[in-house]
């Protein structure tokens, strides 16, 4: 969906980007733990008396309220500044509050709030589910204003609150105005997001553990080390163009589609697909025998020397609109963060020579990544952690995210990882969303649910929209790994009623 793709990549840099007044003059006093019983809390204070106001070492610079509109209801827009830095939050305080908090993850390297009130959030919904439903609704925009990452270089305190501090930062914040405003904190908080955000989402969860009751991480990383390797290494390549590649994604659909028990344009069965684009590129594309190299390349495991494995290939999704993304996300990470060197030439990467020190760099000095532990300790107490991935994904691998969670999952045992956890596969949709698959759903809602009221998620169910995203072309099924969607032999191949979620044979 091209909405959500923009919601996790916005903020990507910009390099390669080549009824009513809302907020709050109510004095009404607040409903105490109104939420269990639907019941709304109102503000205790105006919306602009916030403004100018300093919680937890951070300055409201603006606060005002915004009357109801569409879908969407009242509410007051809060917009602040971290003392000291250029760490900016933004918070929207319903009119009606629900006693719930909901965190939204950025994209890339971040560097701007991401929207709060898109047109259309990632559940194809108008505005903001979350706000909708009565949550406060936050963003920030990761501790720094440059998209491009160069504010990372020699800079390791911006680095830092990138790595994962200004989540924190921005949840205590949120708790404060909370405070203020209603006259309490929230008793639920959830953390959603994608690509860096559902980086951001294991974080939240493996860190601040105690501060949220679930986190929805899309497209995460708990390998970002692995990863940058990966987009270095796809940097250095000579990829084909981009025409050859959406070509060669065309092949896999051709060679892969039917795989399902039905020819849609989707490979949906993709853990069954044998696709080599050394060998099953039709001789029209004209693919030079170097190009199909590189393609299998990123395809293939990344390895050290002696075996190890230290990033799981792409599938089979289209890379065409990928490969300035690889050198600018690659190169941002190995110029500016690990080794604060823009001058570093990228030919000169050795997986074996640099690894150690990209992963001494992120994970020892910044520890990027979610630690193995705090997931179990968050599942452990009966927190929910939901992580969903496009299986056409090319740019944050589909199959290391299995393999790492598996990590996780053996950690846990079988039975917590079940109780706490869920894996969505969205079947033939590439980074984000986009890719011929369906790609808009909700997990807010069911995750909530489950929260809430103990109500475990049912199987979702996915849309694909028109690009005005006004219509829907097709559903489908969104399947726990290690499920596929599977055609029932007869009836609308666009609806997902003649679907059923079933496992590789």
């Amino acid at each position: 969906m091209q909405n959500r793709r923009a919601y996790a990549l916005a903020a990507v840099p910009a390099l390669i980007a080549l009824g009513g007044c809302g907020g709050g003059g109510s004095d009404s006093p607040s409903a105490t733990n109104a939420a269990s019983a639907n019941i709304a809390i109102a503000p205790v204070v105006p919306c602009t008396s916030l403004n100018g106001k300093q919680f937890e070492d951070v300055t409201v610079t603006s606060a005002a309220p915004v009357a109801a509109s569409g879908t969407l209801p009242a509410y007051c827009k809060v917009t602040a500044t971290q003392n000291g830095t250029q760490h900016d939050i933004q918070v929207l305080l319903p009119d009606a509050w629900q006693d719930r908090y909901y965190q939204q993850g950025g994209g890339g390297f971040d560097g701007a709030i991401p929207d709060l009130t898109p047109a259309v959030d990632q559940g194809g919904n108008d505005g903001s589910t979350a706000l909708r439903s009565g949550a406060m609704v936050l963003g920030n925009n990761g501790g720094h204003r440059d998209s491009t990452g160069a504010d990372f270089l020699n800079n390791p305190t911006v680095v830092e609150l990138y790595s994962h501090t200004a989540i924190v930062i921005a949840r205590d914040f949120g708790d404060a105005v909370a405070q203020s405003y209603y006259g309490k904190t929230p008793k639920y908080a959830y953390y959603d997001g994608c690509s860096n955000g559902g980086r951001g989402a294991l974080n939240a969860a493996a860190k601040y553990g105690d501060k949220f009751n679930a986190v929805i991480a899309g497209a995460p990383t708990i390998n970002l080390e692995g990863q940058v390797s990966q987009w270095t290494r796809a940097a250095a390549l000579s990829l084909p163009s981009p025409d050859k590649l959406k070509q060669i994604a065309s092949a896999a659909i051709a060679k892969c589609d039917a795989l399902d028990g039905v020819s849609d344009g989707i490979i949906s069965n993709w853990q069954k697909c044998n696709f080599d684009p050394t060998a099953d590129v039709p001789a029209s594309v004209q693919l030079t025998s170097s190009e199909a190299a590189a393609v299998k390349a990123l395809m293939t495991d990344l390895k050290l020397s002696n075996g190890t494995v230290i990033y799981s290939g792409y599938s089979f999704g289209d890379m065409s609109s990928w490969g300035p993304w690889y050198a600018g996300l690659g190169l941002g990470f190995m110029k500016n963060i690990v080794l604060n060197n823009p001058a570093w030439d990228v030919s000169t990467f050795n997986v074996d020579q640099y690894f150690p020190t990209i992963s001494s760099v992120l994970q020892t000095n910044y520890h990027f990544d979610a630690e193995i532990n705090g997931l179990v300790q968050f599942m452990a107490a009966g927190k929910k952690i939901v992580i969903w991935h496009g299986s056409d994904d090319a740019l944050l691998s589909l199959k290391d995210t299995i393999r790492t969670w598996q990590g996780v999952a053996n950690a846990a045992g079988a039975s917590l990882t079940q109780d706490n956890s869920r894996m969505y596969i969205a079947a033939g949709v590439n980074h984000c969303g986009q890719g011929p698959g369906a790609d808009t759903f909700d997990l807010f809602t069911p995750t909530m649910n489950w929260v809430e009221k103990g109500t475990a998620p049912a199987v979702p169910i996915a849309s694909k929209l028109t690009t005005d995203q006004t219509k829907t072309l097709l559903t489908r099924p969104l399947c726990t790994y290690p499920q596929y969607p599977q055609y029932k032999g007869s009836g609308d191949v666009n609806d997902a009623e003649n679907f059923t979620c079933v496992s590789p044979t």
